[in-house]
């Protein structure tokens, strides 16, 4: 755990890939503690217990179980990668946009951040200007990452019911143009601002034929030794641009004059060097109110938390929720929370 999450990628790539099988670590762990413990070798339990014990934090950050807080005056935030709205159809369904449209109506959150955000001037995909209408949104903050015949833009956004008084957006040194990073400063109140971050890490980059590689790990030797290099080489350059990108987001968040909340698409598991340096003081709101693995990448690994909400410690969280709509190749990540 401490070579995955404490060493910079930049360092030693190596250790990064650690992380992504914590979580059967964390499960072996345990049922090899429930067997021992019904067998006539109880003692060695508690090398599984020990184990346990030592790694609790990294366990709170992989698997929960916790019951929802309600109260009056909350606030609601909802973090999704939302892929674009299916505008190279990759789902195959021509009604995936107005589905996507139909949720955000129906989980409707004061504070909406978008990743992989999507939208047109003019054409079928004025996703900026109809959303802001369909939602009822009073302000609204774009952060263009590219531009295509004056027309056509990607970026990120924030939805706000609260005033938007000051804005920002980080520009990674390292990665595509389609990470980077925005801010929002928001007036909750007369009395209270908070600076809101809306973060895209650097993807990995892997596609089709990537992730079904180890479904046909038997078939064509050479070619799947092929492969295996070509994503290891992908996934490598993700963890090394990540912990560069996570510091330009760290050094912006010190200079920060309010409390900050930190979402988006990290593109890490909880294990992860950009998980832990981004969440040192602040709060995780699965860890406070999740349950079980929280998958938020739609694929068929099924413990796969590569988004967040993390919080300023003087925020109170009262529920944190995964819609499983299986509408992006991410699910929309939904926070209830007081100050």
């Amino acid at each position: 755990v401490h070579f995955a999450t404490g060493v910079s990628p930049q360092d030693f790539w190596i250790f990064a890939f650690l992380g992504l099988v914590y979580p059967l670590f964390l499960l072996g762990n345990v049922v090899f503690a429930l067997v021992w413990l019904l067998t006539k070798t109880k003692l060695l339990s508690l090398i599984s217990v020990v184990a346990l014990i030592i790694t609790y934090k990294s366990n709170m950050a992989t698997f929960q179980i916790s019951i929802p807080a309600k109260t009056t005056d909350e606030i609601s935030l909802m973090t999704w990668n939302v892929k674009n709205f299916d505008l190279y159809n990759w789902s195959g369904n021509k009604e995936t946009r107005s589905k996507m449209f139909e949720l955000l109506k129906e989980n409707r959150p004061n504070i909406l951040c978008l990743q992989e955000f999507y939208t047109e001037d003019k054409g079928t995909f004025k996703n900026l200007k109809d959303l802001k209408k369909e939602l009822d949104y009073k302000y609204v903050y774009f952060a263009k990452t590219y531009t295509l015949n004056k027309n056509r833009h990607w970026g990120l956004v924030i939805f706000s019911d609260n005033k938007i008084i000051d804005t920002g957006k980080l520009l990674f040194k390292e990665g595509t143009l389609l990470n980077s990073c925005m801010y929002a400063d928001i007036a909750l109140s007369k009395t209270q601002n908070i600076r809101l971050y809306n973060v895209h890490l650097q993807s990995n980059q892997l596609n089709t034929e990537d992730m079904q590689l180890f479904e046909t790990l038997d078939e064509a030797p050479k070619k799947t030794k092929s492969s295996i290099f070509s994503v290891v080489s992908k996934m490598k350059k993700g963890y090394i641009n990540r912990s560069k990108q996570t510091h330009q987001v760290l050094e912006s968040k010190a200079d920060s004059p309010y409390p900050a909340i930190i979402v988006g698409d990290f593109n890490d598991v909880p294990i992860s060097y950009a998980y832990k340096q981004l969440s040192k003081g602040m709060q995780d709101a699965y860890v406070k109110k999740g349950n079980g693995f929280s998958q938020t990448f739609a694929n068929k690994i099924p413990y796969l938390r590569i988004d967040y909400a993390l919080f300023h410690s003087m925020f109170k969280i009262n529920k944190y929720e995964v819609i499983e709509a299986e509408l992006s190749d991410h699910y929309p990540v939904m926070v209830k929370f007081k100050y």
